[in-house]
């Protein structure tokens, strides 16, 4: 039996990156970014105005260099036409520019064009003026505030010049990433694909939720939690699939399984008892075994290992053990083979509120709720219990052959994914 740490680096060391496919910016939303994307125009691509507003040619129209500063303040040495060109500016309006026009107008001195957000700005103008911050009179505009040279005018390639890097290898598109490809023209990109999962539970006393329950029977919940675990990464699964108590069936549904995915997840049937059939048929279907059983609960009987580059990893069937499993395990390989540059659970250390004691040898991970001044384990830990995960959303991690930690000492606490 291994332990949490000599399981993690062999399956870390031996998952994969997926290979590389295109695929259309339209689709490409949760994925990772294969190849290193520089900007193919200036961004933005012409000179634009950030306000509605006019665009002035401001140039020869004030004599004294004062009017300039906006910080310049009137004094009785200066003449009556030094104040009027500081507190006075009267413009005369030539045209208009929506966005989507050619600006092809050429300014004067003193000439102003009414124009809008996004609209490309005349190579003739200076800058822009705020339509709150001026009075219209028929074809004129009047207004007293006094601005800088460029004002409201995004100007080409300030955000991005043609040829700079834009996003690196191993970026993560989430949507502001999508946004900005998107206006740079960018519509077919280079990602690590998802990998194809499907789900296998095993047991003949597991039945769907929403029937009658007969003697011996518990409602089936393994799945769920795992398509939403594989939702939750923007995973759909290929296959659900219930495999009885029998090889004939566990054999079938396997091998349905194995053709049609990168990765398989099954649960139960991996301990030792006489109906727990997985193992073997693992075996007897050639795949190689990595790992099997770790010293940590929940989820000590964990296999995982690989039929050619398909991964299998084998679940407990107790529904924390396989949360646990799968949050430690699944998700950080799903992550790895989609090329995310830190794929686990993100780690930090936290002040533990309540005191733990653990006769256990094993590693430990303990489900947890973050409180503002640290982190709470969870009542009831039981390896069947789903309720500490419903209420928790962490899991601190216990090292091995550590029985105690007292309140106040700072943990290991691994955030689950979790939002709301």
């Amino acid at each position: 039996m291994i332990t949490v740490e000599e399981a993690k680096e062999l399956l870390f060391t031996k998952m994969y990156c997926s290979k590389p496919e295109n695929i259309s910016i339209d689709g490409a939303f949760g994925n990772v970014l294969a190849e290193d994307i520089f900007s193919p125009i200036d961004l933005p691509i012409f000179d634009s105005s950030s306000v509605d507003g006019y665009a002035i040619n401001y140039e020869l129209r004030i004599t004294n260099p004062k009017a300039r500063d906006s910080n310049y303040e009137l004094t009785s040495g200066d003449s009556s036409e030094a104040k009027s060109q500081i507190t006075n500016h009267k413009f005369q309006v030539v045209g208009e520019i929506k966005a989507g026009d050619d600006a092809n107008i050429k300014l004067q001195p003193g000439q102003a064009v009414r124009i809008f957000t996004g609209a490309m700005v005349p190579a003739s103008a200076t800058e822009i003026v705020m339509q709150e911050q001026v009075e219209r009179e028929g074809d004129a505009i009047i207004f007293n505030n006094l601005y800088k040279k460029g004002n409201y005018i995004r100007k080409q390639g300030s955000q991005l010049k043609k040829g700079d890097m834009a996003l690196q290898k191993g970026a993560f598109l989430h949507p502001g990433a999508i946004g900005f490809l998107a206006s740079m023209g960018v519509d077919e990109l280079k990602i690590y694909p998802k990998p194809k999962v499907s789900v296998i539970v095993t047991g003949n006393e597991i039945i769907k939720p929403g029937n009658p329950l007969s003697s011996g029977q518990i409602y089936e919940s393994n799945s769920y939690a795992l398509v939403a675990c594989l939702r939750q990464q923007n995973i759909e699964p290929v296959h659900v699939l219930k495999a009885i108590d029998t090889r004939e069936d566990l054999d079938m549904q396997l091998k349905s399984a194995i053709e049609s995915s990168d990765i398989i997840l099954l649960t139960g049937g991996i301990s030792v008892g006489e109906y727990d059939l997985v193992y073997n048929a693992l075996e007897d279907a050639g795949a190689e075994t990595l790992f099997y059983k770790v010293a940590q609960r929940p989820g000590k009987p964990l296999w995982a290992g690989f039929l050619g580059n398909k991964w299998i990893f084998a679940l407990p069937g107790n529904p924390a053990s396989v949360m646990a499993c799968y949050y430690e395990y699944v998700y950080p390989s799903i992550r790895k083979m989609q090329g995310f540059k830190n794929p686990e659970m993100k780690s930090l250390k936290m002040r533990l509120l309540k005191e733990i004691n653990d006769s256990d040898q094993r590693a430990a991970f303990i489900r947890a709720k973050i409180k503002p001044d640290g982190v709470m384990p969870e009542e009831k830990q039981d390896s069947g219990m789903m309720v500490s995960f419903a209420g928790g959303d962490a899991l601190i991690y216990v090292p091995k052959e550590t029985t105690h930690i007292a309140k106040d000492e700072m943990v290991e606490v691994h955030l689950l994914p979790f939002e709301g």
